[in-house]
């Protein structure tokens, strides 16, 4: 874990500033990202994704690291993103296999623990020592949150969780390297 945390804080660079903008192009990314984030949080599941109301449609965790906050998105039906409160982001991960299969090991993850969550309509962002999951059913969102130390537990939900969302982490990381 601390690998992958030094490697996000690498990642956050700040942008020079965007020609006829008044704000950095840095931050305009970085609203934009956590726009993105809490649209998948505000959107209803349609019946066409969801059968039923409890079935997760898409799972979020909310990941605080030393410069920003990381969010691995994930959905059902394969989508697979990486959004944070910097300029870094990884979109479009439904276009890859490894991604796909990722996305829906998480949500099918989430599935196995949503009844360890509660309903929510608060979707802050945890603090430095937390860890918070969010699924989306079409019943609501449902929060989970948990000590970032739990995720280190093996054989909890909080490890369990953590390694799925990590999966995405990976094969998004994976793509983004292959393109360079």
């Amino acid at each position: 874990m601390k690998f992958l945390r030094t490697l996000f804080a690498a990642l956050f660079t700040t942008a020079a500033v965007a020609k006829g903008e008044t704000k950095p192009a840095a931050q305009l990314n970085a609203d934009m990202m956590r726009e993105m984030r809490l649209q998948w949080l505000n959107t209803k599941p349609t019946a066409k994704k969801a059968s039923n109301q409890d079935d997760v449609a898409a799972a979020l965790m909310d990941w605080p690291l030393t410069q920003a906050t990381a969010t691995v998105l994930a959905s059902s039906g394969g989508d697979a993103s990486l959004y944070t409160t910097s300029t870094f982001g990884v979109i479009g991960g439904i276009g890859h296999e490894s991604a796909r299969k990722a996305a829906m090991g998480f949500t099918a993850c989430a599935q196995r623990h949503l009844q360890l969550a509660a309903p929510t309509t608060d979707f802050a962002y945890p603090a430095a020592d937390q860890i918070r999951f969010f699924f989306v059913t079409p019943a609501g969102v449902r929060c989970l949150t948990v000590a970032a130390a739990d995720v280190q537990k093996s054989g909890t939900p909080a490890a369990d969780l953590f390694a799925h969302a990590q999966e995405v982490v990976t094969a998004l990381r994976l793509i983004t390297q292959s393109r360079q």
